[in-house]
């Protein structure tokens, strides 16, 4: 049975595809990190009050140099025929989610909310305050998105490395875990 191409795009899609889209899809994401004043890290978004196009550059080029970097060594590791370009298509190409995700900010949708809920916590209003649906059902397609994310980068990364083993997995998240940590320090020092 043929592949998806939201299962598995890097089954699907050749090399030279899946570069051109991720490059793409990296302009775009910058752009749109820019307009919607969202900081872009590996784990996680962060609303903000005014995101420079330089800081929005910097901030995904250090997540996707991070992660390719780091995910081709331990590529080497579990197979020596990774190659990096699969590993860069796959940060590249998986990062699309998260771009998509962005747009929960349309407005400052949600920089408004959490700081409405920074200030009824501060204030003691928290338990008099009624659930923002619409933040609710914002924040679940957020996190869908955000799972589709890891998803492609462990199906990328699967597939680039083929990796089959459990501890093949354990390397992988432990691995995305301590690149988005070191990652966290190196963005918010910019």
């Amino acid at each position: 049975m043929k592949n998806s191409i939201l299962l598995n795009p890097f089954a699907v899609l050749s090399d030279k595809k899946q570069t051109i889209i991720g490059i793409i899809s990296l302009i775009l994401g910058i752009l749109i990190a820019h307009f919607m004043d969202i900081n872009i890290q590996i784990l996680r978004i962060d609303p903000t009050e005014k995101v420079s196009l330089l800081k929005s550059f910097l901030n995904l080029c250090v997540c996707i140099s991070f992660l390719s970097l780091a995910f081709f060594g331990i590529g080497k590791i579990i197979n020596k025929k990774t190659r990096f370009i699969d590993i860069l298509n796959t940060v590249l190409v998986a990062f699309i989610p998260v771009y998509l995700s962005l747009f929960q900010n349309i407005n400052n949708f949600l920089t408004n909310e959490i700081n409405q809920i920074v200030e009824a916590i501060a204030n003691g209003d928290i338990y008099n305050m009624s659930p923002p649906i619409l933040l609710l059902i914002v924040g679940l397609l957020g996190f869908a998105f955000f799972i589709y994310y890891i998803y492609l980068l462990f199906i990328g990364f699967k597939t680039a490395t083929n990796a089959k083993k459990a501890w093949h997995y354990v390397l992988f998240f432990a691995t995305l875990i301590i690149i988005d940590l070191l990652t966290s320090i190196i963005i918010n020092s910019i």
